[in-house]
């Protein structure tokens, strides 16, 4: 099938993709509360020659697009849920909803699943195959995520999933995807330090056990973990990113507690990580007469793309976007995605897509307030997963 029938539909349903996405980037929600944008997305939905199953793991949607039964059924993945971020791009559809942005982007992941969706649809009768649209809740809820409720209420059943894409916007150039083999993102594990000490006045320290010195102590030697304990040619990532203790300046804290993240890209180093800072923080703790409990949560694990299938995908997404605008990434980012749930079960590609151009260049930094999409982007993967589409199942 000549690619070019496909760019037309694209053109033809382009405006109203814009408008879509527009529409519930000013109305972001977070995750578990994407109403509204499950809502529209079933409404348009409603139009298309799909089986529609709504509510799955709270607000989730699958739409099944089937072109033939008996064949290969492939899964195609956009999560809908938005940050607690205020956002301060001043833009006519900026948010409407105070401290919550679609700050990662997952706007744009739902319409160019949407848009898929009216292309492949218009499509059906030459689709030798079908198409599983799952619209995703609560990708931002790690460490549970939802993929792994939606998975468990059936996803990848009824027609059973043959192979799974995904695309993630990021700050590359606009008309570009980045794909990276075997691992491509970092497992993202959830950490709690709780410190317990004696409270005293702040002029007789002695007569207290300081919780606050015990805390930048911790938070400065975990950092050896990974420069003591892994080789050079290996990374980590230990973060610190919430710290909260203390009642008034001239009084000894009797409590703190940190927040962070762990990043890693093997099982291993994950492990060595977790026994290395538990010791680390009762040893430290217990030097300065106070004790320390560590809460590790496991996250999500790395995303896994499937190397026969990615050398596929290549292939297929040069021949649209040329050599030059495919990206083979040498390594994987550590970046925490629950599209790993299903790349563990089902043979999976999850690619990066370029949305920085000139009017947005520097504001594309992911989890930003002025993080601001390219809308030429839309485009750009709406022609991606619809290749993959007729390339892998006709």
């Amino acid at each position: 099938m000549d690619f070019r029938e496909i760019e037309k539909i694209i053109d033809k349903y382009i405006d109203e993709i814009i408008e879509f996405r527009r529409d519930i980037h000013s109305h972001p929600e977070l995750s578990g509360n994407e109403k509204r944008t499950s809502e529209k997305v079933v409404e348009k939905l409603k139009k298309l020659p799909v089986e529609i199953i709504k509510n799955v793991n709270g607000y989730g949607i699958i739409a099944n697009l089937i072109g033939n039964s008996k064949k290969k059924t492939i899964l195609l993945r956009g999560d809908m849920d938005a940050l607690p971020i205020n956002e301060i791009n001043d833009l006519p559809f900026t948010s409407k909803n105070k401290n919550i942005m679609h700050a990662c982007g997952h706007d744009m992941h739902t319409s160019i699943l949407l848009g898929t969706s009216y292309v492949l649809s218009y499509f059906k009768d030459k689709l030798n195959g079908n198409v599983k649209f799952m619209f995703q809740p609560s990708e931002e809820a790690s460490p549970i995520g939802g993929s792994k409720g939606m998975i468990a209420e059936g996803l990848l059943e009824n027609p059973k999933v043959d192979e799974a894409y995904a695309l993630h916007v990021l700050g590359i150039p606009t008309g570009s995807v980045a794909i990276k083999s075997g691992a491509a993102t970092s497992r993202s594990d959830r950490i709690d330090i709780e410190i317990f000490g004696k409270s005293s006045h702040a002029s007789l320290p002695a007569e207290g056990r300081d919780t606050i010195v015990v805390a930048g102590n911790i938070i400065t030697s975990i950092q050896s973990i990974i420069s003591r304990n892994m080789p050079p040619n290996q990374t980590a990532v230990i973060t610190i990113g919430k710290m909260a203790g203390g009642n008034r300046y001239n009084v000894l804290a009797d409590y703190v507690k940190l927040e962070g993240t762990v990043r890693t890209f093997s099982t291993e180093n994950a492990d060595m990580i977790r026994e290395r800072l538990k010791k680390m923080v009762e040893d430290i703790a217990s030097a300065y007469e106070c004790t320390a409990k560590l809460n590790y949560q496991n996250g999500y694990d790395f995303v896994y793309n499937d190397p026969a299938l990615s050398e596929l995908a290549i292939k297929s997404l040069t021949e649209i976007l040329g050599k030059e605008n495919v990206i083979i990434q040498s390594n994987p980012l550590p970046a925490g995605e629950d599209f790993s749930f299903i790349t563990k079960k089902i043979p999976s590609v999850f690619i990066w897509l370029g949305t920085e151009s000139n009017f947005n260049k520097g504001r594309c930094t992911l989890h930003s307030p002025e993080f601001m999409a390219d809308e030429a982007s839309l485009k750009i993967g709406i022609k991606t997963l619809c290749k993959l589409i007729f390339d892998r199942l006709n």
